[in-house]
């Protein structure tokens, strides 16, 4: 763990209780004396803080020290069908150690409708990597109704498909992966005017494992 995420981090004085707390004073034995260095994933400042008081139940720090921190801009937007979400969840940590900047999530036509998103449990899993990977900022993530919308808000984009030139690296616009299954014949017409991609080296990619290989290329 590289740090602690609070949402708090930066105020004087911080109330730690709940899973953190049964995470550092349980099962790693956190001491007393021993300083934390806890992060709000809003900017980009390391805040240093010092155990006051320690419970059964919670322990009270008081900040000490705020340091800046050095950190990698993250870069790229990936436009996702909505898939399984225990597929997307399982991919989600993966993106943020890539540095991945911005999802947007979609029903696409071979997506399955009952499929939802949770916004909050995705940021739980994205605040848990980032204190794992270091990571100052998590990704931002938006939802959108359909192929339609998408291309409305973001007309200019890039598409993940079959027997197209290989995806180019630093690709400053939006790229688009589909759901499993790939496009309908009414999505590939709406998509005919953007630059179409494909991963020439490899087998048939799940929709995660497009994403993850095209959030790997453009960097």
């Amino acid at each position: 763990m590289q740090f602690i995420y609070h949402k708090c981090a930066g105020d004087s004085t911080i109330l730690l209780d709940g899973e953190i707390y049964n995470h550092l004073f349980r099962s790693r034995r956190t001491r007393k004396l021993e300083s934390l260095i806890l992060c709000n994933l809003k900017d980009c400042n390391a805040y240093i803080y010092q155990i006051n008081s320690l419970d059964k139940k919670c322990a009270t720090l008081q900040l000490i020290n705020t340091q800046k921190m050095e950190s990698k801009t993250p870069k790229g937007h990936l436009i996702w069908a909505i898939i399984d979400p225990k597929n997307i969840e399982k991919a989600l940590p993966f993106l943020n150690e890539l540095n991945l900047a911005r999802i947007t999530f979609f029903y696409a036509n071979f997506s399955q409708q009952h499929f939802k998103i949770d916004i909050e449990r995705l940021n739980r899993i994205l605040e848990n990597s980032c204190m794992q990977c270091g990571r100052l900022t998590r990704i931002k993530i938006e939802i959108l109704k359909d192929l339609e919308e998408v291309l409305q808000k973001y007309p200019k984009i890039a598409v993940m498909d079959f027997g197209a030139k290989p995806l180019e690296s630093h690709l400053e616009i939006p790229f688009l992966i589909g759901a499993e299954g790939g496009f309908s014949e009414d999505e590939r017409k709406l998509l005919r005017s953007q630059q179409t991609f494909s991963a020439p080296n490899c087998n048939i990619l799940r929709s995660e494992t497009a994403a993850i290989y095209a959030t790997s290329k453009i960097f």
